[in-house]
């Protein structure tokens, strides 16, 4: 997760591709398809981020589905390779561990081809995301996905200022990404939120928060607080201190955190949570990684703004998460729901 600067004010626009097979019936796809969606098929990689294959000024590329990063993100060593002409800003790079030396830098992008739809004339920064792609190997983590050596590159990330423009909505569970060309619309938001209810799904509000970021309200042991969902954090993160003032003991300690852009690290600790509330779903002995997270992400000063931590991919693709930026609504299923 990652704090742009805010002086980017360039505005994108999206041309549908026509051409890709439509699924019809009762399926999320289907009934998005008559709604004038366009598709784009997610993959996973390590630590069970999703990525969106692309052609970014013609050229093949990969960018990571990241809900917690405001703006979209290129890689300072893919920069060239696109084509893109940088320029410097004074903005430092910021995180979940505060903020780094490093600055971002800023471009745009003439066009950003994914699944049936290009987007054009995207505003990134430009910043070091050698962490995303180290070589790795090891056991299984997330929704059973292990990790391997043998990775997709990625070059950058896909933010939410692009996803609420477009009005897109993101399949955590079934890997697939849906925009909008019309950008966001209520009344589609309206009928996807029937369409869910009738199979089960738990709509809870999301609220853009001081850091354009996306929260929810929730719950840690009764307690009230906020999470932000981050489709970029591999596992839920917690604030210690917030997690010890809601009953919730550390109960190992699991090793150290990185954070993406800035390459700030953090120690991390385990911890279960008796019960997990985001919104008026509930999920019960929920384990969670703990850190001492910075004070600008929590929002801390501001008990109206303030948040615990991050809602991660383990639980947003366990309970089949949809999370629709057009309505700002966070949708879960249990994994036993009908």
């Amino acid at each position: 997760m990652k704090k742009l600067f805010s002086s980017i004010l360039l505005i994108a626009t999206l041309t549908p591709f026509h051409g890709q097979a439509q699924q019809a019936g009762g399926t999320l796809v289907g009934f998005l398809a008559k709604q004038g969606f366009a598709g784009a098929k997610l993959e996973r990689r390590f630590g069970n981020h999703l990525f969106v294959p692309v052609s970014i000024n013609n050229r093949r590329g990969a960018l990571l589905i990241d809900t917690g990063s405001p703006y979209s993100l290129i890689d300072t060593n893919s920069a060239k390779t696109f084509g893109l002409t940088v320029e410097k800003t004074g903005s430092n790079v910021g995180g979940m561990f505060g903020r780094s030396w490093e600055r971002y830098d800023a471009s745009k992008v003439k066009s950003i081809a994914m699944g049936n739809c290009i987007v054009t004339n995207v505003p990134v920064a430009i910043t070091d995301l050698s962490d995303f792609n180290r070589d790795r190997a090891g056991a299984a983590t997330g929704s059973h996905i292990a990790e391997s050596a043998n990775l997709t590159h990625v070059n950058g990330i896909l933010g939410i200022n692009e996803m609420v423009k477009f009005g897109m909505i993101v399949d955590c569970a079934r890997q697939m990404l849906y925009i909008n060309p019309n950008g966001p619309n209520s009344s589609v938001s309206q009928s996807l939120a029937s369409f869910l209810s009738s199979r089960g799904f738990t709509r809870i509000p999301l609220r853009l928060n001081a850091n354009h970021h996306f929260d929810v309200e929730g719950t840690l042991n009764g307690h009230g607080t906020r999470f932000i969902v981050d489709t970029g954090a591999s596992t839920t993160l917690v604030d210690k201190e917030t997690a010890v003032r809601s009953g919730t003991a550390l109960t190992a300690l699991w090793g150290i955190g990185g954070n993406g852009a800035g390459g700030l690290h953090g120690g991390l600790g385990r911890a279960r949570v008796k019960e997990l509330g985001i919104g008026s779903f509930k999920l019960a002995n929920a384990e969670v990684a703990v850190a001492h997270v910075s004070g600008d992400i929590l929002l801390s000063k501001s008990a109206a703004e303030s948040n615990a931590g991050v809602l991660g991919q383990e639980y947003l693709s366990s309970n089949f998460a949809v999370i629709d930026f057009g309505g700002r609504a966070l949708y879960l299923r249990h994994p036993d729901s009908r």
